[in-house]
């Protein structure tokens, strides 16, 4: 048992040197110019380990870019008072973790820049999202069945789409304006123009005239 915990901490330790490898070599020479073997000589690892681990070096740099950070997610939903609803605790959720804005800010420049230089890029980057948008569902699942009948409408998938969908607009309108401030005020003008769309059935008052 010893000795597979220790395998399994190994793996995890090259998996990571890898990711990591990935989005500093990306930073400092830009995707282009960026080999599956310079990933693999800076994170001191085989060819074929890469290759266990991930099928591209898009796949390996986008995987860089969000280690841990849909696990702070994750902890901020699950500690957000039992009795917010579903919608109500993903928003506050994200809210929490932009307090840690300056740490993530050269990366999220980073992986918006690459993105829009790189099809394959923005590829993997949405196959991730969809990651997120199954791994906050479940959450949302279970904060639904701990609310009983108030919330069994709910659709726990359409909620942290939504929610995640608001994120990522409100992220970009932060980038465009320099990011020089937390996003917090972004994300809470998302967000409240999705409980005006809810509430009132448009964003835009005048819509219905």
């Amino acid at each position: 048992m010893a000795s597979d915990s220790l395998r399994e901490r190994k793996k995890r330790r090259a998996y990571l040197a890898a990711a990591q490898a990935a989005v500093r070599l990306v930073a400092e020479r830009g995707m282009q110019a960026v080999r599956v073997e310079d990933i693999c000589e800076r994170a001191d690892i085989s060819r074929s380990t890469f290759f266990r681990y991930f099928d591209s070096k898009e796949s390996c740099f986008i995987i860089g870019l969000h280690h841990g950070r849909l696990d702070a997610v994750l902890a901020a939903l699950r500690a957000r008072p039992a009795a917010e609803d579903p919608f109500t605790a993903l928003c506050n959720a994200f809210l929490d973790v932009t307090a840690d804005w300056r740490r993530h800010r050269e990366i999220t420049r980073l992986e918006a820049r690459i993105r829009a230089e790189v099809p394959a890029v923005q590829a993997r980057s949405s196959a991730e999202y969809i990651s997120w948008e199954n791994a906050l569902a479940a959450a949302l699942e279970e904060r639904c069945a701990a609310l009983g009948e108030s919330a069994r409408s709910l659709d726990p998938r359409l909620v942290a789409g939504i929610v995640l969908c608001a994120v990522r607009l409100a992220t970009e309108r932060w980038l465009e304006e320099g990011a020089d401030r937390s996003p917090a005020e972004k994300y809470q003008e998302a967000f409240a123009a999705i409980r005006t769309v809810v509430q009132h059935g448009s964003h835009n008052p005048s819509a219905s005239a």
